[in-house]
């Protein structure tokens, strides 16, 4: 008969259980939200900007259509004797059609409510920056991981409006501007989707303030008279 290797009246020690503790979340799945969500963030960054500075640009048109529609023709009547009057009519032409563009294209950016939504995503920014820290800090446990990512379709879904291609471009070139060894071509690559950006603001405030002035000055030199040509 075999002796047991614990001896005949040897005590057998404890069997110590393992006492399973909630998993962790995988730290590469950790990681991807955490460098999505800043990159969103920065998206809803960029969006608010932008709305605020197309709303700017509304309020400019509407200032530059009082200045040109009322200046221009004051200039015209104040110093009468030193233009003539074909420059006169070409000039009041030239002044009405841009104040009316102005004035049209203003009221028109105007009625998109341009503040409100920068509101809405500059608020949007700020929850997912805060659901970004909870998930740096403190998510350690899958359970944390899962409310934390109902919060944020949560956040998204209330703002209502998501952010444009170029905002998102700009956000990944920020961030690749942060995480690159080559700082000058990020930061060239990021000045060029920001003057991209600028282009999309302000191209349609500059065909209505140079075309009407390109359109005048083809009609002045078009129906210049001939008596003063000769």
């Amino acid at each position: 008969m075999s002796q047991d290797r614990f001896g005949p009246l040897a005590v057998r020690p404890p069997i110590e259980l393992a006492v399973a503790g909630p998993a962790r979340p995988p730290v590469g799945a950790r990681d991807k939200y955490l460098r999505d969500w800043t990159v969103v963030r920065r998206a809803r960054f960029n969006a608010a900007k932008r709305f605020e500075r197309k709303q700017d640009a509304s309020t400019l048109a509407f200032a530059f259509a009082g200045v040109i529609g009322f200046l221009l023709p004051v200039y015209t009547l104040l110093f009468t004797d030193a233009v003539s009057m074909h420059t006169k009519n070409v000039l009041d032409f030239t002044a009405y059609v841009t104040g009316a563009l102005s004035l049209l294209v203003g009221l028109i950016e105007q009625a998109k409510d341009y503040p409100a939504k920068a509101r809405r995503f500059n608020q949007c920014a700020r929850r997912v920056n805060v659901l970004a820290r909870r998930l740096a800090i403190f998510a350690r446990h899958p359970q944390d991981l899962y409310g934390l990512t109902e919060d944020y379709e949560r956040a998204l879904e209330e703002c209502g409006e998501n952010h444009d291609d170029i905002d998102y471009a700009i956000a990944l070139a920020q961030q690749q501007l942060d995480d690159a060894m080559d700082k000058e071509g990020a930061q060239r690559r990021l000045a060029q989707l920001k003057l991209r950006e600028s282009v999309t603001i302000y191209w349609l405030y500059a065909t209505i303030w140079i075309l009407p002035m390109l359109v005048g000055i083809g009609l002045w030199w078009a129906l210049y008279p001939e008596s003063v040509i000769r």
